[in-house]
C-alpha cells in the first residue's frame, strides 16, 4: 500500500517513458467528512507553489496532474497515461 505522503518526491513519466518531472505536493478535495485526492503537482512552478501557497501566477501553481491519468504507482515512480 501506498500512502498519499509517499507519492511526493516521486519521478512521474508517461507510459511511452516520457519524463515529466517530480511530483512537489498533492491536490485533495472534501468530501463528505473525508479527503479524495484529485491531482499531483508537477512541473516549473510545483516546488514554488508547494513552498508558498497557491497563487494566482502561473509559475507558482505548477501543473496539476489530474488523478484518473495515473495509470500505475510503483515505489519512487508514477506513470500517467501518454497525451
Amino acid at each position: 500500500m501506498i500512502r498519499a505522503s509517499d507519492l511526493i518526491g516521486c519521478e512521474l513519466r508517461t507510459q511511452s517513458g516520457k519524463r515529466l518531472g517530480h511530483v512537489h505536493d498533492l491536490r485533495a478535495e472534501a468530501v463528505n467528512d473525508d479527503w479524495q485526492l484529485v491531482g499531483l503537482v508537477v512541473g516549473r512552478g510545483g516546488m514554488a507553489a508547494r513552498l508558498l501557497g497557491t497563487s494566482a501566477d502561473p509559475w507558482i501553481r505548477g501543473d496539476v496532474i489530474p488523478w484518473q491519468a495515473i495509470t500505475r504507482l510503483e515505489d519512487g515512480l508514477v506513470t500517467v497515461r501518454d497525451a
